[in-house]
């Protein structure tokens, strides 16, 4: 399977483009190698048919007859021009970005063309007013991929080139059926296995008892029937046989005793999934556990799982991103705790009793990522956000969408351990002003930003993938999800799209969202300066002082409430910490008026994703 398009160029590319496309992600292939895109340069013809694969064909007006034929077909002439070099614009704006990343370079105008149904304009040259300039840019999209022409000599703008090879090219296949393992789901152990712990759960009350003594025969009916799935399943993962048979110890004990509140740290402690990360390797995981954003209570869950752990992953976490304890998954199947939108499973859920040293923690990409797509997909159609065409793609593919995640989450996991850090790393031990979570969170996706930054420029091909994951998770999602008490998360989403707004990077005009996506990369940056530079000088300052230039920070880029304590420097100076942080305001940081009309337009979809995998 493919994740970024194959390229045949039918003529000498500059070998700058050839470069650029292939420093993000774009493969050269021959023409008998079934690729992706057929690039066709000027003066040559295609090689041969094109059905069933996309074209970008750069035209002059004196094409080939080949050439010319296929124009023909699909609704585009293309004529000879002496127009003078210009700017472009968009055609039509309701269709992916054509221009993203790249400057106001003045283009050589090669060709104008005219254009009818099935293809539709796409670029015009710009007349710097509201009268319409030349079609330079045209196309037309099908489930195979896309024809794109272009008029305009691209030498000085590889941008445009790279949009017009990811908009034209062939979707990636759909994930082959051997990357999953069905057999497990499909197996009818997993089928009782699953019944019976559904059923268990009916039967235990929040701290995972089961203290009706009334249905304690029943209960040891399903725990013996969940220790026999167990065992007919274990042949299946020999990876994990120590665990599994701690598994079925620790139900046996728990019955045996009394159905008390469990404890599973016996096989809590056999359990480590983070010294076998290899892509596709399957688990099966049984514990009375809570799931973070899911189930409070802590009732026997089963998962099984595979580990998501691409060769492009492993080789960053060895070179450059060390994070031994980080574990990439994807859900296979769950039971009830995990129809919800916990997409995290740490070892601290556990029921155990005492507290094990941290080993690992396993984060579901699919889950993130399944989420991440239609949340900002249903967010760019409302705000009306023309997506660069790698960000359409990036929406268009779960499997590319996963990947990204687990880069994104590989560098924003080992942050909170890195940087120069005034506070003890486990801030989730501490109680204290919500915002100051929004910081720590926004900083390590902010380092992840830049990191993502770095490695574009080396080539790495997911890295502008991460970007936008980054960006618009936290622009769209992040903000209108969860309640509105004490929500840091959705805090460091506020401030972020502030900072942008605020610094002409984003603009919300005519009821329609645009960003300038060339100040980007800048401007993120120096954001994440920000806060590192808080987190340096704190170092020096007493706690709440810190407190309260963190909250400088925030309230100088979004609005605090009318009504708080904290803006008017209404503050108990001279008392302990805990009067700060109880005069924080559950909500101390609303809702933008942006944010609340986005909320109630999208607010069901963001709904919609609990449980979602796909």
């Amino acid at each position: 399977m493919r994740l970024f398009p194959t390229v045949h160029a039918t003529g000498d590319l500059p070998p700058t483009h050839r470069a650029h496309l292939e420093l993000h992600g774009l493969t050269f292939v021959a023409a008998d190698e079934d690729p992706d895109l057929v690039l066709v340069l000027p003066g040559t013809t295609p090689g041969g048919p094109v059905a069933g694969t996309g074209v970008v064909v750069l035209a002059t007006g004196s094409d080939t007859p080949e050439v010319t034929a296929l124009l023909t077909d699909r609704g585009i002439a293309a004529h000879p021009s002496t127009a003078a070099p210009s700017g472009l614009v968009p055609a039509d704006l309701t269709a992916d970005d054509l221009l993203a990343w790249t400057t106001d370079a003045m283009l050589p105008v090669r060709a104008t063309l005219d254009v009818h149904a099935p293809a539709t304009p796409l670029l015009r040259t710009d007349t710097g007013s509201q009268a319409l300039g030349l079609t330079v840019g045209a196309g037309v999209r099908d489930e195979h991929g896309g024809l794109l022409v272009l008029g305009v000599d691209v030498h000085a703008a590889p941008e445009v080139l790279l949009n017009a090879a990811i908009w034209a090219a062939r979707p990636s296949a759909a994930v082959a059926a051997d990357d999953r393992h069905d057999g497990l789901v499909s197996h009818p152990a997993w089928a009782r296995l699953k019944r019976d712990v559904t059923e268990l759960q009916g039967l235990q009350v929040k701290d995972g008892s089961v203290p009706d003594a009334e249905q304690h025969p029943r209960a040891r009916e399903l725990v013996h029937a969940i220790v026999r799935s167990v065992d007919e399943l274990a042949p299946a993962l020999p990876h994990d046989e120590d665990y599994l048979t701690a598994v079925g110890k620790d139900l046996t004990r728990w019955s045996d005793a009394g159905f008390g509140i469990p404890d599973f740290l016996d096989s809590l402690v056999a359990f480590h999934p983070q010294r076998q990360r290899v892509d596709g390797l399957p688990h099966l995981v049984l514990f009375p556990m809570y799931t973070q954003n899911g189930s409070t209570d802590r009732r026997v869950e089963a998962v099984l799982l595979q580990v998501r752990w691409p060769d492009v992953i492993a080789h960053l976490e060895a070179e450059q991103f060390s994070n031994a304890l980080f574990v990439p998954v994807t859900f296979l199947d769950f039971t009830p705790g995990y129809d919800t939108n916990s997409a995290v499973l740490f070892p601290e859920t556990v029921a155990v009793r005492e507290v094990p040293t941290f080993t690992w923690g396993a984060i579901f990409a699919d889950r993130e990522a399944a989420r991440f797509r239609r949340v900002v997909r249903a967010a760019a159609d409302t705000t009306r956000l023309a997506l660069p065409p790698d960000a359409a793609r990036l929406l268009d593919d779960q499997r590319l969408a996963e990947e990204t995640f687990v880069l994104w989450d590989l560098v924003h996991d080992r942050t909170h351990m890195r940087g120069d850090l005034p506070f003890d790393p486990f801030m989730i031990k501490q109680r204290m002003p919500f915002f100051l979570y929004s910081l720590e969170e926004l900083r390590c996706d902010l380092t992840a930003f830049r990191a993502a930054v770095r490695l574009e420029d080396e080539g790495v091909p997911h890295a502008r993938y991460v970007q936008y994951a980054i960006l618009f998770d936290r622009l769209f999602r992040f903000p209108v999800t969860g309640t509105r008490v004490r929500n840091y998360d959705g805090l460091g989403g506020q401030l972020l799209f502030a900072w942008l707004h605020q610094h002409h990077v984003l603009h919300w005009t005519d009821s329609r969202l645009t960003i300038d996506w060339p100040q980007v990369p800048d401007a993120v940056i120096a954001l994440a300066e920000q806060i590192e530079q808080l987190y340096w000088r704190s170092i020096d300052r007493p706690k709440t002082a810190h407190w309260l230039a963190a909250y400088a920070l925030v309230s100088g880029t979004v609005t605090p409430h009318p009504a708080s304590a904290w803006a008017r420097g209404d503050l108990p100076l001279d008392g302990p910490p805990k009067g700060f942080t109880d005069a924080v305001l559950d909500d101390e940081f609303p809702l933008s008026m942006f944010y609340e009309a986005l909320s109630r337009k999208i607010g069901d979809v963001v709904a919609s994703t609990s449980g979602i995998t796909a």
